[in-house]
């Protein structure tokens, strides 16, 4: 990421309005954080991040807000919610001058993860009073953008059921384990930059940063401003082994596969001999064919700033 010219007016000269999405933060319908107005208002003051925090009650309120702050000249809107709410309010910012910060108040953060922001709250109000503006890419499928990754096949599908769980869909549990067990490679045809990949695949992700789904890391050495997205194949397993692959890399942890296959790639589209599911972070994009994007550094974010170099005596 490069760090934005003209930045150097200092962190707290910036006008900062922060988005809070109350309802950020739960799995299943069970609360996974004890944010509050009062303790955000705190946070705020204690960081001299402003007195602007602006509850949200629905997307469309959320967005009026964020494009209130454009027209207002603000320097800084703050995602203080999930993933969801950050993806939300980057779509509004794209192609401004406006600057997205997060608060990370969702039960994962990838988005965060991928920016170097801290998951507890205090360490991300340091990066937004002290952190610098940097300009990252940002994927785009049809008139839909997205900022952690798009998959097709196994993926995807297991997505489909699981996010049902968010809606208190307790079987959502047991398909995503039947989908996981039941599904085969597909054949598929890849067309990226360099050229063709055919290939039999049960799936294959198109990632922006490192992490999808519950921070599992399919794209380790992903960058979020090289103009090209980490293309990953998934072939050649037996029965379990996407299962426990999927286990291991969940949550950060990184394990290498033999059966993973890497490309990158500013364009891919992806086309099947049988419709096959495909998704976005969290949207369903139905089947194949599909094309993503890259948008290069197309959005200003708020992330930590770079460490002065150690000096070894």
């Amino acid at each position: 990421m490069t760090t934005e010219p003209g930045d150097s007016a200092g962190p707290r000269a910036r006008r900062i309005r922060v988005l809070w999405n109350a309802n950020a933060g739960s799995k299943g319908g069970i609360p996974t954080n004890s944010a509050s107005a009062q303790l955000l208002r705190d946070l705020m003051r204690d960081h001299g991040l402003g007195d602007e925090l602006v509850p949200t009650s629905s997307e469309d309120n959320a967005r009026t807000a964020v494009q209130d702050a454009i027209r207002g000249g603000y320097d800084v809107v703050v995602a203080a919610g999930g993933d969801g709410s950050a993806g939300l309010i980057a779509d509004e910012l794209i192609g401004t001058e406006v600057a997205l910060g997060i608060l990370p108040l969702g039960s994962v953060m990838n988005v965060a993860r991928s920016l170097g922001v801290p998951r507890d709250l205090a360490g991300a109000a340091d990066v937004l009073a002290g952190g610098v503006v940097r300009t990252v890419d940002v994927g785009l499928v049809g008139e839909r953008h997205f900022y952690e990754a798009g998959s097709v096949g196994m993926n995807a599908a297991i997505f489909r059921e699981a996010q049902r769980f968010d809606a208190r869909d307790w079987g959502s549990i047991l398909r995503t384990v039947w989908v996981a067990l039941r599904y085969r490679p597909a054949r598929m045809e890849l067309r990226l930059d360099e050229g063709v990949v055919r290939t039999r695949a049960l799936m294959v992700t198109i990632s922006n940063g490192p992490y999808t789904g519950v921070a599992m890391m399919v794209a380790p050495d992903a960058r979020l401003d090289d103009g090209l997205f980490d293309v990953t194949v998934f072939r050649g397993f037996s029965k379990w082994e996407p299962i426990r692959h999927l286990v291991g890399i969940a949550f950060a942890r990184r394990r290498y596969s033999p059966h993973v296959s890497a490309y990158r790639s500013s364009r891919v589209r992806a086309t099947s001999a049988h419709p096959l599911p495909c998704r976005a972070d969290s949207h369903d994009l139905g089947t194949t064919p599909v094309e993503f994007v890259v948008q290069p550094r197309a959005l200003r974010v708020v992330v930590p700033a770079p460490r002065a170099p150690t000096e070894v005596s």
